[in-house]
């Protein structure tokens, strides 16, 4: 700015002077000392080509020392002497928002894009003065107006989704964070998180492509390896693992289980809800059961097991979930081991009601585990469990780019008949919420014949 003003070269002694005392000003202005700067403003002669920006800096200087109506006063005359700077306009508008004087600074700001329709900023900041006066679509035109011009902007996006926000529009919300999450800087972000947005966005193809880059990288983290094939084998079977392995489920539940229960209300989960009304319906005044919990993360379900339990027992793979179902007080042993291989290396005596809740989602072919459960309990014992269900009614079993396996009707019922159970009840439930949409589901109660 001040090399603009020494090419001009000024002619007079009085312009030279003016410009000296401009240049001084700005210098204690940059350093914060505005009522020096202010002084020295004032001092600029009229008649100089120095004036006009001296009133306009003048202005600023108020506004920092809390002068706000004489420095939007100077503002304002400084802009239109200089016939609409665009910069001007903008710092005005921002002086203007600092003053919650937002329906000025919008005024601004529109003046400001009739002159500059394509700067990405200005529309921003239009959408900031109109959120603060409530105009929610007004707002969201401005944003999305600056991510259409400038759509790296992970400001836009940002702002655009705390909008959605605070009109409880989630999936909006969302999606507006997960688009600004993409165009950041490959640095500040993470594999596991990318992957997520991009899942989120529907953009699966990216997706797997992160992942795999992520399993290339790091061969040995059971984490990349099963959410590309998640997002990557949805048309090939051959590709579909069978089951989550057992590292992944240990990984992730470890490094989730302190915002576990948290998270699965957020996501509306409704196992405990269901599993209370089923053993409400079918197990009032039962006692003395031996009960496992398969699955049993951090003992959301053990509440409501526990009235029928003579012993409850309860089984996880992720130490960290078990430390916190142990806080519960509620089971007589729990076990770090997965499922299968625990009911493998057999119980003291048989179990006569087996929970499964929420777990299924981590195997894909269930006739093993269903075996498994038929010979850990008692004739005539019962086993409960819920299943996501398949979209796509030719499969029997799928796996989702969410990471968790869904079944079909059809399969769950010939794979618990050949493993010796009679279907007493299966109900039809959403079981979560998965971007605002309920997640089909069952929640079974069999028999063992």
């Amino acid at each position: 700015m001040a090399q603009d003003h020494r090419a001009q070269t000024p002619q007079h002694a009085s312009d030279a002077l003016s410009f000296d005392v401009l240049e001084s000003a700005l210098a204690h202005h940059a350093e914060g000392d505005f009522a020096r700067a202010v002084d020295l403003y004032g001092a600029i002669s009229p008649h100089s080509p120095s004036f006009q920006e001296g009133q306009y800096y003048l202005g600023v200087a108020l506004h920092h020392l809390g002068q706000h109506d004489r420095a939007v006063e100077l503002l304002r005359a400084a802009l239109t002497a200089s016939g609409g700077r665009v910069d001007w306009a903008n710092k005005i508008g921002n002086i203007l928002t600092a003053q919650n004087r937002f329906a000025e600074a919008a005024d601004i700001f529109e003046q400001a894009i009739e002159k500059a329709p394509k700067q990405a900023l200005l529309w921003i900041n239009l959408g900031a003065a109109r959120e603060r006066l409530r105009d929610f679509p007004k707002a969201e035109k401005a944003y999305q107006s600056a991510i259409s011009l400038e759509p790296q902007s992970q400001e836009a996006f940002s702002l655009l989704s705390a909008l959605y926000a605070g009109q409880n529009r989630e999936l909006e919300a969302v999606r507006a964070y997960c688009a600004g999450y993409i165009v950041s800087p490959r640095e500040t972000t993470t594999p596991y998180l990318l992957g997520k947005a991009y899942y989120v966005l529907g953009r699966l193809e990216e997706a797997a492509e992160v992942y795999r880059q992520w399993r290339e990288a790091e061969p040995d983290n059971p984490v990349p390896a099963h959410l590309f094939a998640a997002c990557s084998s949805q048309d090939d079977v051959d590709a579909i693992p069978d089951r989550c392995s057992e590292g992944y489920v240990n990984v992730t539940f470890d490094d989730y289980a302190n915002h576990f229960e948290g998270k699965l209300s957020s996501l509306d989960y409704r196992g405990p809800e269901l599993l209370k009304r089923l053993m409400e319906t079918h197990f009032e005044g039962q006692t003395g059961l031996h009960v496992l919990d398969a699955g049993c993360g951090t003992g959301l379900c053990a509440p409501m097991l526990r009235p029928v339990a003579r012993s409850l027992v309860g089984v996880d793979l992720s130490g960290a979930m078990l430390d916190l179902a142990a806080q519960r007080d509620l089971y007589e042993a729990l076990h770090k081991a997965e499922i299968g291989a625990f009911l493998d290396a057999g119980a003291e005596r048989p179990f006569d009601l087996i929970a499964c809740m929420d777990t299924l989602i981590y195997f894909g072919a269930i006739e093993p585990v269903f075996r498994q459960f038929a010979e850990n309990l008692t004739p005539g014992g019962w086993l409960i469990f819920t299943s996501e269900i398949c979209a796509d009614n030719s499969k029997i079993y799928q796996l989702n780019p969410s990471g968790r396996y869904s079944h079909s009707v059809a399969y769950l019922r010939k794979a618990m008949e050949e493993a010796g159970f009679h279907c007493a009840v299966l109900d039809h439930e959403p079981l979560r919420t998965e971007l605002q949409k309920p997640v089909a589901g069952v929640i079974v109660l069999a028999r063992r014949m």
